[in-house]
């Protein structure tokens, strides 16, 4: 399958939704409960890629800075249909650069504990599992799977 990436705006909050929900998280992830809005808000305080195949969205990622040395990932999604294809991989590696490209050290990332099935994905990749608490844990989930990969 061939796909491609491109940068998002939070005009692309409906897309990037919708492939969130189509992704099959586990219902009770904090995870379902995001919203459009919730989306866009993200979307405009960092930024983002959709990854496209044949003009449609079936892939996303989302990211923010937190602090002047970590970028933070959040809202990797991809279809079901598209798995093992390398798009979930290229949208970690565009969020990398990003990184790189922004002066920052490192990336962070949270794995909600009803979707520890993804860890092997982010540790092939060379991410590991920190002590450090993410800021955007939801009060109502049991507390994420941080993970960190330096960037430098």
């Amino acid at each position: 399958m061939s796909f491609s990436l491109r940068p998002t705006t939070p005009a692309d909050a409906v897309a990037v939704h919708a492939v969130m929900m189509s992704a099959g998280m586990d219902p009770r992830s904090s995870w379902v409960r995001t919203t459009i809005s919730d989306v866009e808000w993200s979307l405009g305080t960092g930024g983002g890629f959709l990854a496209l195949s044949g003009g449609r969205a079936v892939g996303c990622v989302g990211y923010r800075p937190d602090g002047f040395r970590t970028l933070t990932l959040n809202k990797l999604a991809t279809l079901p249909v598209v798995r093992g294809q390398g798009v979930g991989a290229a949208l970690v590696r565009a969020v990398e650069e990003q990184a790189r490209s922004g002066g920052f050290e490192r990336v962070l990332l949270a794995v909600s504990r009803y979707n520890l099935s993804v860890l092997p994905f982010y540790e092939r990749l060379g991410y590991a599992v920190s002590e450090d608490r993410y800021a955007y844990a939801h009060p109502d989930s049991p507390p994420p799977v941080v993970l960190v990969k330096g960037v430098v």
